[in-house]
C-alpha cells in the first residue's frame, strides 16, 4: 500500500517537473521558418559535459557488458537484451546518420514512437550531436500531431509500424503521414525514419521515407559527442498538464542536466530504488525523457515487462 502510494505521488511529480527547473522559452507558433540560430562554440562559456556521455561512454570501463536495455520476445522473435557497449554503437550509428543527413546542433527531431529500443537510442543520439529531441508519443491524432510538427519546427520524424495489441493495432506511420499531409508547406520535416519489422507492409513516401535498419545499419558505430554548453537547446516539451499548451518548453543544457539530476533524486533518494517501468512508461507517453535518461546515467537497467509483446508494441 505504501509502494503504490509513492508510485502515486511520483506519478504526480512527473507533470509538474518541468515548472520547477524550465526557464519557459516558447517555440514560435504556426509561421515557425527556421530554428533558432545556435552558435557552435560559444567564445566565454564554458563547456559542459554531453549528456550521452554520462549515459553510455562512462560504462564502457567496467559495465560494458552490464544490460541496458531488455525487451521480451514475441513469437519466433527472442528476447532482446542491449549492453552498454551495444547501446554506444546504436547511438553512434543514429547519430552519425543524422549529421550525414544535415541534421545540425540545434535543429528539431520528433519522436513519434513509444517507449523501445529505437526511440531511446534516438534520444541519446540527438542529445550526442545537440539537436534537440522532442517526444510526441502521446498525441493521438493527426490534426494535433500536425500542429506540434509545425511548431516545434522538426527537420526528422522517427516513427514506428503500429502501437498497441488486440484486435485492431493503431498504425503509428499512417498517423504520421496523415499530420503531414494536414501540415503540408508548413512543415519542415524532410526524412521520416520508420521502425518495423522486416517485410511489414508499410506505406512509404519515396525520397522522404526510409526504414531505420536500411539507413543507420550502414554508419559507423562511433562518434564523438558534441562540445555544449548550458545554454544550448536540447529538448522540448509540450506539456499535457498546461491549459492550452500550445506553446512547448524549451530546456537547455543546464537545466536538462538539473532536470535529470533532481528526477533520480526524488524517484531513488537513497540510490538504489529501482524505477518501475510503468513509470518511465507513464512519463515517456507525456513528453518527458528525463527519467530514462537518469536510469542509464545510473548506470542501471530499463526492462520492459514480459507481456509477450514485442519492442514496437506498448
Amino acid at each position: 500500500m505504501g509502494n503504490r502510494s509513492m508510485i502515486s505521488r511520483t506519478y504526480d511529480n512527473v507533470f509538474v517537473l518541468p515548472a520547477i527547473h524550465a526557464r519557459q522559452h516558447s517555440t514560435q507558433l504556426a509561421d515557425y521558418a527556421v530554428s533558432p540560430p545556435v552558435d557552435p562554440l560559444p567564445q566565454y562559456a564554458a563547456p559542459m559535459l554531453n549528456m550521452s556521455v554520462l549515459c553510455i561512454d562512462r560504462h564502457l570501463g567496467d559495465h560494458a557488458d552490464r544490460a541496458a536495455l531488455i525487451w521480451p520476445g514475441s513469437g519466433a522473435r527472442p528476447e532482446e537484451r542491449v549492453s552498454y557497449q551495444a547501446l554506444h554503437e546504436h547511438v553512434c550509428r543514429l547519430a552519425n546518420a543524422l549529421l550525414d543527413q544535415g541534421v545540425q546542433r540545434g535543429d528539431r527531431v520528433a519522436i513519434h514512437m513509444p517507449l523501445m529500443m529505437e526511440s531511446i537510442v534516438a534520444v541519446l543520439a540527438c542529445i550526442r550531436i545537440g539537436a534537440v529531441h522532442v517526444v510526441l508519443a502521446g498525441v493521438s491524432d493527426g490534426p494535433s500531431l500536425a500542429e506540434r510538427l509545425v511548431q516545434c519546427g522538426a527537420v526528422v520524424v522517427l516513427t514506428g509500424h503500429e502501437t498497441g495489441s488486440g484486435e485492431a493495432p493503431t498504425s503509428l506511420k499512417s498517423r504520421l503521414d496523415s499530420a503531414l499531409a494536414i501540415a503540408g508547406s508548413r512543415c519542415r520535416v524532410q526524412m521520416v525514419l520508420v521502425v518495423a519489422p522486416a517485410g511489414a507492409d508499410v506505406p512509404m513516401k519515396p525520397g522522404r521515407d526510409h526504414f531505420y535498419d536500411a539507413v543507420v545499419d550502414w554508419y559507423e558505430p562511433d562518434f564523438p559527442p558534441a562540445v555544449m554548453f548550458a545554454d544550448d537547446p536540447l529538448f522540448l516539451l509540450y506539456p499535457s498538464h498546461r491549459p492550452g499548451g500550445k506553446r512547448g518548453m524549451t530546456y537547455t543544457v543546464g537545466q536538462y542536466s538539473r532536470l535529470t539530476s533532481y528526477a533520480m533524486e526524488m524517484l531513488a533518494p537513497q540510490g538504489n530504488e529501482e524505477i518501475p517501468y510503468s513509470l518511465l512508461n507513464m512519463a515517456w507517453n507525456a513528453g518527458q525523457t528525463a527519467l530514462v535518461v537518469s536510469v542509464l546515467a545510473k548506470g542501471s537497467t530499463i526492462a520492459a515487462p514480459g507481456d509477450g509483446l514485442p519492442p514496437q508494441n506498448i
